[in-house]
């Protein structure tokens, strides 16, 4: 349930692609849409750090990254709390804290993902991230809530995205991953992601 506080706030309007600053001392909420984040690393190479989306929060006062960007996957409706306004406010602070340690899984999570050899493990793992994280149950199957280009997984993934829609192509051939009229991703499968599932044979 959203905060009684936040119902009183005005809202930012960002637009698919848009990106949204984080400089400032405090923090964004999502009150509508998805935002990815990610930073730059070696050679210019980007990498995906987690997804927020409705009710979750982002911003330079939870994470120490220099060159943390944000950019909305969708249209996006955020509202902002500052700093000074979180330390006096306890309902803000249990907040704080709250959606530091829910970032802290996801980092976790893509830490581990990270730290497997194959590219198909890797994107096995992460397409169960997102199921948990942004999975929303239809008729025909879970349905990815933000849009995830083939570069936006690779990215996720630490791969390129040739490899990516390699294995992508592969998946959609099996039936386990379709794409819908408005390019989101649905999982027909679910199944197929646990670990010792029959993509095991997949080599990538």
């Amino acid at each position: 349930m959203q905060s009684t506080i936040a119902l009183h706030r005005p809202c930012r309007f960002v637009e698919r692609g848009g990106a949204i600053p984080l400089s400032g001392a405090g923090v964004w909420q999502v009150c509508q849409g998805w935002v990815q984040l990610s930073t730059w690393v070696a050679m210019g190479e980007e990498r995906v750090l987690g997804w927020v989306g409705p009710s979750m929060w982002f911003g330079s006062g939870l994470t120490t990254r220099a060159h943390h960007q944000a950019r909305a996957l969708s249209d996006v409706m955020v509202v902002w709390y500052a700093q000074p306004e979180i330390e006096h406010t306890p309902e803000l602070g249990l907040k704080l804290l709250q959606q530091k340690a829910r970032r802290l899984c996801q980092l976790e999570e893509l830490l581990a993902i990270a730290s497997q050899r194959r590219a198909l493990d890797r994107l096995s793992n992460l397409f169960r991230l997102l199921i948990f994280e942004m999975g929303q149950l239809t008729a025909e199957g879970v349905r990815l809530e933000a849009r995830l280009t083939h570069q936006e997984i690779a990215s996720a993934i630490g791969t390129n995205r040739v490899t990516v829609t390699r294995m992508l192509g592969e998946l959609k051939r099996q039936g386990i991953v379709v794409l819908d009229g408005h390019k989101h991703w649905i999982v027909k499968k679910p199944e197929s992601f646990e670990q010792n599932s029959a993509l095991s044979y997949m080599r990538a």
